[in-house]
């Protein structure tokens, strides 16, 4: 979970929330590109969306102040058209594709290991950087997870086995290891914030 001020080197840019009105790193923060038609408000987490922006902390109170509060309404320069679910639901959705890229991205560079087997082997050789489950998935889970928690190796959950299937060329996918780190790690990250923002505080 994301909480407090994140420490700023003197070369990134700082922003501030729209919704709490701190100031924090510019990566710290969820980017909306600002847009003449609806929705008027496009969130756009890796920040290559063409125009203003506006920024939040990528958390559901900072969403729901920079609706109430009017933050967001001031960056529009007019009313706002969508509500605080309506942009939850947004950014998750840009989450969760995100996190399709970046399986798919694995995949393609072989650096996966797909099912329950291969899975127990790259979590027990320590080339498993992250171990994803279906939501759906059983069988085999708590094994894996409890020997992925005892090298302390991080365990996540997307979609179900069908859409996992779906991002590594198969029918039906319950459990899949990550071997390459710096996709690993986003995934971590973008899952982080995808639950954040979709919790009441």
């Amino acid at each position: 979970m994301m909480a407090g001020r994140t420490r700023t080197s003197k070369a990134e840019p700082v922003r501030t929330c729209a919704g709490c009105r701190e100031q924090d790193a510019q990566s710290a923060l969820l980017r909306f590109a600002v847009r003449e038609e609806a929705p008027r408000l496009v969130p756009d987490p890796r920040r290559r969306l063409p125009g203003r922006g506006v920024s939040v902390h990528p958390r559901r109170a900072c969403i729901e102040r920079a609706v109430k509060g009017g933050g967001f309404a001031r960056s529009l320069r007019g009313r706002l058209d969508l509500d605080v679910d309506e942009l939850v639901a947004l950014v998750v959705s840009r989450y969760d594709s995100r996190t399709a890229g970046l399986v798919s991205a694995a995949v393609r560079t072989r650096r996966v290991a797909l099912g329950a087997d291969v899975t127990k082997a790259a979590i027990h050789d320590g080339t498993a950087a992250l171990v994803v489950f279906a939501e759906d998935a059983a069988g085999r889970r708590q094994e894996l997870t409890s020997m992925a928690a005892e090298r302390g190796i991080p365990v996540m959950v997307h979609g179900t086995k069908q859409e996992l299937g779906r991002l590594t060329g198969r029918p039906e996918l319950g459990v899949m290891a990550i071997q390459e780190e710096r996709i690993a790690s986003e995934l971590v990250a973008v899952a982080s914030r995808a639950q954040d923002i979709s919790e009441a505080e």
